[in-house]
Parts: structure tokens; sequence; C-alpha cells
């Protein structure tokens, strides 16, 4: 939503979306339909590119991270309160959230004093992975869970730029679906580890899509407002989480 004072919670909630944002603590479906491919057994386009990519390669790192998530699906007795807890310490573990607030600011970064910088990175981080988090139901685990060894997730190849940024190139094949859905994770090194920073679902990049809605309200109503709307969301998205889940069906 591109209107000043409102920011959307991630409404790019399909399939895609689940496997993406697995690593983000966001792997969640938007909607029913939409649950079937938040959960499938990694696959990769070579067999044996899975079995020497190095522990500190970047397309082992994204394996390693779908594969956390996935096994959190699998668990059919864990709570849902905790199942999110735990995909919320796997987003820390694959993603750099303090680049990812950086980026979703813009240029609007440089105009920042440092205190501002300080507020913004921490509650941007919560708030995305909040957003996503609240899209993870029982009725999605439970859809997730019968539907998962139907979805195969291809890991293409892994281009680099330099020696420290890379794109791994991915897509998700799910049934009934004609075309395979592109996933695509962009990478860098930081403290000799790879960390994602972006990606891009269906050639839709997901910080890219925030910063247009950031970039609205910063240049028409400033970085007080952004705040604001911000704090206010997360705290509709906190209330959301702590409410009650009804029986899944």
């Amino acid at each position: 939503m591109r209107t000043a004072g409102k920011i959307a919670s991630g409404r790019r909630g399909v399939v895609a979306t689940i496997v993406a944002l697995a690593l983000l603590a966001a792997a969640l479906a938007t909607t029913p339909a939409n649950a079937r491919a938040a959960n499938a057994s990694p696959t990769t386009t070579d067999a044996s590119r899975a079995a020497v990519a190095p522990a500190g390669d970047p397309m082992a790192q994204v394996q390693s991270g779908v594969a956390e998530v996935i096994a959190l699906f699998r668990d059919p007795g864990m709570p849902l309160k905790t199942r999110r807890a735990k995909l919320g310490e796997v987003a820390d573990r694959y993603f750099d959230f303090a680049a990812m607030a950086r980026s979703v600011m813009g240029y609007h970064w440089r105009t920042l004093t440092p205190a501002q910088r300080a507020e913004f990175v921490p509650l941007f981080t919560e708030f995305i992975k909040d957003a996503y988090l609240t899209k993870l139901q029982d009725y999605a685990v439970k859809k997730v869970q019968r539907e998962l060894p139907a979805v195969r997730f291809n890991y293409a190849r892994e281009a680099f730029d330099g020696s420290d940024y890379a794109t791994v190139y991915s897509t998700i094949v799910v049934p009934e679906q004609k075309d395979p859905i592109a996933v695509n994770y962009l990478m860098h090194r930081t403290n000799g580890e790879w960390r994602v920073y972006d990606l891009t679902i269906a050639a839709i990049d997901v910080i890219a899509n925030y910063r247009t809605q950031f970039n609205h309200v910063l240049n028409q109503d400033g970085y007080d407002k952004l705040m604001t709307t911000l704090r206010e969301k997360q705290q509709a998205l906190r209330r959301e989480l702590a409410r009650p889940t009804p029986p899944a069906a």
C-alpha cells in the first residue's frame, strides 16, 4: 500500500514467499491455497552440486537455511508459538537485517542522524519479521505438512560479483501451477559468513517494494511519521501474534 501513513506488511504472500522468507522466518502463507509450498524437500538441478558445496558457499548457506525451516514444519507436535519463535531464530542467523534496513531507506539513510539510524534498524527488523510471522497459522502448517512431498526446490546456480557478493538463483515447482516460481537470494559476506540482504520473488524485489512505500511516507510526511506508522503497525502485529489461535481444522 503506497498511501502516506500506511505501510503494507507483506502482500506478496504467494507460494514463493513461504520459501524465500523461510530464511526470514517469513516463509509463510497468506492464504490457505498458497500454503502448499511452505515446505518441501530441497533438491537441486545438479545433484552433485549440493554434495560438493563447501560450508562457506552462498548456495550451501541458502540450502542449509531452507532445510532448517523444513525441519521445523515437519515437527507435527510443535506449538504454533514455538514454531514462530524458532523461525525467528533461523531468520536471525541467515539474514542481515541491518543491511536490509539501510537498503530499505534508500538515499534517505544518508540524511539520518546516528540516533535515528540506531532507532530505525531494530524497529524495522522486528517489523518485517512480525509482518510475516503473523501469516503463519495452524491451517497453513497443516496444509504444508500434508503437501510437503509434492513441492520441489531447485537450486540452479550462483553468480558472484567480486569476492563478497553473490546471487543464488532458485525456483519452486508447485503442483497444479503452470510455471516454476523464481526465488533469488542476494547475499554478501559479512564477518566471514554469507548472509541474505535482499531477495526477489517472482521478479518482485522484496526490499525495493518496501523502499517504495517508505520513500512515499518520508517524502510526504517525514521520518517521525514513518516511525510512528511502523510502531503502530508493529504493535498491531504483536497483538495478533499474542492472540490465542483456534484449533486447526
